[in-house]
């Protein structure tokens, strides 16, 4: 059973979810709910994760590295522009470009437990990055 928000971290944050299996994006979509944030998706291809990004506001987001044979480097090269940040997520032991060295992985199958926390995480320093609580 999954557990009502007990930590307001993730509470009204916005998260676009790119995952390309059915059952993982709503398991996602459902826990993440659960926590209170505002998903944003889920998307499995890069095209209506473009659409997303362009018409969403987003505060983080979080990437499946192979989305159905397509890599997600592109949707994060334009999250990097727009200062959104992300986690990468991966069932492979995926050779990551350099330019994502320093960026968050979480490896599947998940603790969907310590992904909330890695996002929380990441909402965290942005704010404090941004002067913000």
């Amino acid at each position: 059973m999954l557990e009502a928000v007990d930590n307001p971290g993730l509470e009204g944050v916005r998260v676009l979810v790119a995952e390309d299996e059915f059952a993982i994006a709503m398991f996602l979509v459902d826990y993440l709910e659960l926590k209170g944030v505002q998903v944003v998706g889920p998307a499995g291809d890069l095209a209506a994760l473009g659409r997303l990004v362009d018409e969403q506001p987003i505060d983080v987001a979080l990437l499946d590295i192979n989305l159905g044979g397509q890599q997600v480097y592109p949707l994060a090269d334009r999250l990097v522009e727009a200062g959104i940040p992300f986690l990468l997520t991966s069932g492979y032991d995926d050779n990551v470009p350099s330019r994502f060295a320093d960026v968050p992985r979480c490896a599947k199958p998940y603790h969907i437990q310590a992904l909330a926390q890695q996002l929380e995480t990441l909402v965290q320093a942005t704010r404090a990055a941004a002067g913000g609580h």
